[in-house]
């Protein structure tokens, strides 16, 4: 049986990139979480192996990864300010939609939750 590290389909013949395995010494670099944290602001603590990740937190490491992926991150003030400014513009949004009763009370109460917690993002982070 292959070990977890060794691919299940090796690339095609001629690949640039061989396949790593227990005979070709190639080293192994954990990339969990790696990245998503440059030019933090303030350091926070870990979270305890036994403490369960809150919704907020798996939220938040959402949205930075999706920043991530753009190629910004929220743990940078500018780009931070500018995605609160921008969710601000979307609740004004929901407010006129509810104001003109294209959403419901309960529709807009929950819309509105909602925002708030990705408004809140980058201090999760």
């Amino acid at each position: 049986m292959p070990s977890s590290a060794e691919p299940t389909h090796p690339g095609p013949p001629g690949d640039d990139h061989p396949p790593a395995g227990p005979h070709t010494h190639a080293k192994v670099i954990q990339l969990a979480r790696r990245g998503l944290r440059r030019g933090r602001r303030h350091p926070t603590p870990a979270i305890a192996p036994d403490q369960p990740v809150t919704p907020q937190q798996q939220l938040a490491e959402t949205v930075e990864a999706t920043f991530h992926r753009a190629g910004g991150t929220l743990t940078d003030e500018a780009p931070a300010h500018t995605y609160r400014v921008t969710l601000g513009l979307v609740n004004l949004m929901l407010e006129g939609a509810h104001a003109t009763e294209v959403v419901s009370a309960e529709q807009h109460e929950t819309l509105r939750h909602m925002i708030e917690g990705m408004i809140d993002a980058p201090n999760e982070l």
